[in-house]
């Protein structure tokens, strides 16, 4: 079965540092390839919590290096790896991400069997899964969201970015996965619930889901905005929920 297991729906640091939500990114299983993205602050203890094995994960990605997206990244590459006892997975991050400062360190690098680069319009090929990171994110430092195609399969992840006009045309797709941190518009490098009404009635995608929520959503009520969201748009929109599975379509769902 294709799915996303959120393991947390929570974004913005004051959130984060409270808990008020999990944060500890995506379990994603397509096409019998078994991911993890932008583990976040308790990754570890959401994914083993809900009964999934980090050890059959078959790569870990992140969208970029800030903490609420990567803080679990070294102890999800050691569960991974069983403790580097077993040298195997992936590992996909921007070059921030390993350069000065970097938050996969660098003697956890040998454990995985393959450590790659995103770069802006790269394509690569994690297990059964294709992975698009079509356009640099206007956020602070090097940020992708991603698309996600295998057979029957293809939704899109966008990451933190501030809203430009040529996002939609990167991430269509059936199913979108959006960051949406704030209630209004505003300076913040972040996009808010009026941009995401913006990519929706440009995607029209079958399914929008919310997460990546900020104090300002989580104060709002993230069902209620979603279900507003639904109404202006015609499209179904999901406030995703710690712990929440959504299924994701497969071979057989394109074929009806």
């Amino acid at each position: 079965m294709n799915r996303i297991i959120f393991l947390g729906t929570g974004g913005a640091r004051v959130l984060v540092s409270k808990q008020l939500l999990a944060s500890g990114g995506l379990w994603i299983e397509q096409a019998g390839t078994r991911l993890h993205l932008d583990p976040g602050p308790g990754a570890l203890v959401q994914a083993t919590k809900r009964d999934l094995d980090p050890t059959k994960l078959d790569a870990i990605l992140l969208s970029h290096r800030h903490l609420d997206h990567s803080a679990d990244v070294n102890v999800m590459i050691e569960a991974m790896t069983t403790g580097g006892f077993n040298r195997r997975g992936l590992v996909l991050a921007p070059k921030e991400a390993y350069d000065d400062d970097p938050v996969i360190l660098r003697y956890l690098r040998s454990y995985v069997r393959e450590t790659l680069v995103v770069e802006e319009g790269g394509k690569y090929q994690v297990g059964n899964v294709t992975v698009h990171a079509p356009v640099a994110h206007d956020h602070a430092g090097e940020v992708y969201g991603y698309v996600f195609e295998s057979p029957g399969c293809r939704w899109s992840y966008v990451a933190d970015t501030r809203y430009f006009p040529e996002l939609a045309d990167h991430y269509r797709a059936d199913v979108i996965v959006l960051h949406t941190v704030r209630l209004k518009e505003s300076d913040i490098y972040h996009l808010s619930i009026p941009d995401a009404r913006r990519l929706i009635e440009d995607i029209q995608p079958k399914t929008a889901i919310l997460t990546h929520f900020g104090m300002t959503i989580w104060r709002a009520n993230p069902s209620t905005v979603a279900e507003e969201l639904a109404q202006q748009t015609g499209v179904e929109v999901i406030a995703a929920r710690d712990g929440m599975e959504f299924p994701l379509p497969g071979p057989a769902d394109a074929s009806e």
